[in-house]
């Protein structure tokens, strides 16, 4: 197998991948019949990241008309910073990016972005050869499409938790949204399972990181959250309730 290095910690392996065998949600949108087919022609090829900073200059590849990654595994963060003000947005499997791409023409704000592998991902090159390949099923286009969508409303909800004054609540109320898309029923709680340190924590909620160990002591000894020995963190009793339409909250009752 073929494997070349780009950038710092970007490996460009001769391995590919077909997508609607690496995410479930795309092998959804088909037949048995159609999937059969879909499987060959939606192959791509793999890059893989340690974990570290990320130069995404050096994973673009205009000779092949890249239209940007389908996380396949893995975790990041995308840091935005304004004049010294910064937040986090954690990206992770099935997330659709473009992370070379920021539209600023006719900003007069300008953002600074830096990226972050934190755990060694995989992610399916989306290129135009592979865009025209599946063609034929549309679906899994507007699927690959509505990834973008998805993205945009999770940022919605993020922002407006960060709209609450105390941080107590902003902290209850982010664990229990990242929980919606990466947490997991044990009998203890819900397991989050992000290496989620209070500097990160406080990056994500808009506050100091003293505020957050303060808060989060707090929240700990209210009993509605505590840390595993692995970093994991664990959620208790019921979802606030201003996320009980959220599936997650759903699915526990």
């Amino acid at each position: 197998m073929r494997v070349a290095w780009s950038g710092n910690n970007t490996r460009v392996s001769g391995s590919t991948i077909s997508i609607v065998d690496a995410d479930p949600d795309l092998a959804e949108q088909l037949d048995d019949g159609q999937l059969e087919r879909a499987r060959h022609e939606a192959l791509t090829r793999v890059q893989r990241l340690s974990p570290g900073e990320w130069d995404v200059a050096n994973a673009l590849e205009p000779d092949v008309h890249h239209r940007g990654f389908l996380i396949v595994e893995g975790l990041l963060s995308r840091e935005v910073d304004v004049l010294g003000r910064h937040c986090i947005e954690l990206i992770g499997p099935c997330d659709v990016m473009r992370p070379w791409s920021w539209d600023d023409a006719g900003s007069h704000v300008r953002a600074e972005v830096g990226w972050e592998v934190l755990e060694p991902t995989k992610l399916a090159v989306l290129d135009h050869a592979l865009v025209t390949r599946i063609n034929p099923w549309p679906q899994l286009g507007v699927e690959l499409f509505n990834r973008g969508t998805r993205r945009a409303h999770h940022l919605a909800v993020a922002l407006a938790i960060a709209h609450h004054n105390r941080v107590e609540d902003r902290l209850l109320l982010t664990l229990w949204h990242l929980a919606e898309r990466w947490g997991k029923v044990t009998p203890d709680g819900i397991l989050l399972p992000l290496p989620l340190s209070h500097e990160r924590l406080a990056s994500i909620v808009g506050a100091h990181r003293p505020s957050v160990t303060t808060a989060m002591g707090a929240l700990a000894k209210a009993g509605k959250v505590s840390r595993r020995d692995d970093g994991g963190w664990l959620l208790h009793g019921d979802p606030p309730e201003k996320l009980r339409h959220h599936k997650l909250a759903a699915a526990l009752t």
